[in-house]
């Protein structure tokens, strides 16, 4: 009898996080680690659920909290700056599911690349800051990565069925002429600049197809969320910038296509639902059966497709310069972001200065090559100093 996989998820109390405890629950794998951060109820309640064997937090006060709530202690609990890296070395899970958000999100991508284990990677902040360094330890650890971001997945699966796809590196290019990533355009697709100034948080954060958390849901309205992903291709799949190329797709039905040298393009196609990226990430490169509604092409009819305008949402083309730029330019570009969705939230902004804020913030800042993790958070500290002082003006 096969043996149950181990898995961690990190940040199982987020959007991407509980739907992974969900395709774990599908799969009837064991969870051998549960991380979270703020939503300490919620992390309880799955520890109760799912019995791992280590959870983890990034406080001590938050562990006392969480332990002060279990009503059985077999599960061990550890918090702490350290807490989430350590448990990542301790659970020996054959997959870890990566749903931190942010560039928090980063330690525990490289303490997760060291453990020779399958990263099921769904944080892009840590791809495009540090990609480079993640793909460094993998391949000393033998260990592998599957994106699990809806459009990431595609095109892996998209590269798997023509044989191109490497889960230990970035994929050889050779055979990929373009790579083309589908947006849904966010709430405000074919507004101009005038209607896009009076936008406020609360119709930024409607978002018509995904549920997402704040930041993330601002970032696809902007269309940064796009921007990011179009590095993150870069990054993952070892191609040229101008060998990736964003559409706006409204339906969100292709998630993302990949063109090959003799000109065929081969589309990944599904209702939105990030539990399949996860599910296909835990099975590479097999496929699950499961139980779920079949793409009904009568009922959807027309799929349509649009150039992005990026007059509109230059956040696109300030993704692109910060990835031309090199270096630390990416760790800016995430940090300088997160400051001004932030400052938006809290209408200290207005929806048209997010990525003004964040090319400003751009150009103030030093560019040097990323030889470490410290390169990325010296970088990191730069770029929010930098945003918070031009919001202050």
């Amino acid at each position: 009898m096969e043996r149950k996989k181990k898995v961690a998820i990190l940040g199982s109390t987020g959007s991407v996080g509980t739907q992974a405890l969900e395709a774990l629950r599908n799969i009837k794998a064991e969870a051998a680690l549960l991380t979270g951060g703020q939503n300490i109820s919620l992390l309880a309640k799955q520890i109760s659920a799912f019995h791992p064997a280590l959870a983890a937090v990034p406080t001590r006060e938050a562990a006392d909290r969480l332990q002060g709530m279990l009503a059985e202690g077999r599960t061990r609990i550890l918090g702490g700056p350290d807490a989430i890296c350590q448990a990542i070395r301790e659970c020996g899970a054959d997959v870890i599911v990566h749903a931190i958000c942010g560039m928090a999100g980063i330690p525990p991508a490289l303490a997760a690349a060291d453990t020779g284990a399958r990263i099921a990677m769904a944080n892009k902040e840590a791809i495009i800051a540090a990609g480079h360094l993640i793909y460094d330890r993998l391949a000393k650890s033998g260990g592998e990565l599957i994106p699990v971001d809806s459009e990431h997945s595609a095109i892996f699966q998209c590269l798997t069925a023509a044989g191109a796809a490497d889960p230990h590196s970035p994929a050889n290019p050779a055979k990929i002429r373009r790579i083309i990533l589908t947006a849904s355009g966010g709430p405000f697709f074919g507004k101009d600049t005038a209607a896009l100034s009076a936008v406020t948080p609360q119709m930024a954060l409607a978002h018509p197809t995904w549920k997402m958390g704040k930041k993330i849901t601002v970032d696809s309205a902007t269309l940064m969320n796009k921007g990011f992903e179009w590095i993150e291709a870069c990054r993952l799949f070892g191609v040229r910038g101008d060998q990736v190329e964003v559409v706006i797709h409204p339906q969100s039905i292709i998630h993302s296509m990949v063109e090959y040298i003799d000109t065929s393009v081969l589309a990944q196609m599904s209702y939105p639902d990030m539990a399949d990226c996860v599910r296909y990430a835990l099975h590479y490169p097999n496929r699950a059966s499961f139980d779920g509604p079949s793409l009904n092409f009568a009922a959807v009819g027309t799929l349509t497709f649009h150039t992005p305008d990026e007059a509109a949402f230059p956040s696109l083309k300030i993704a692109r310069e910060a990835w031309e730029a090199g270096g630390c330019s990416p760790a800016t570009l995430i940090a300088a972001d997160e400051i001004a969705v932030d400052a938006f939230l809290t209408e200290k902004i207005g929806f048209m200065d997010i990525p003004a804020l964040v090319e400003k913030t751009l150009s103030v800042c030093p560019v040097y090559p990323v030889h470490s993790e410290e390169d990325v958070y010296e970088a990191d500290r730069t770029a929010r100093a930098a945003a918070r002082k031009q919001i202050k003006k």
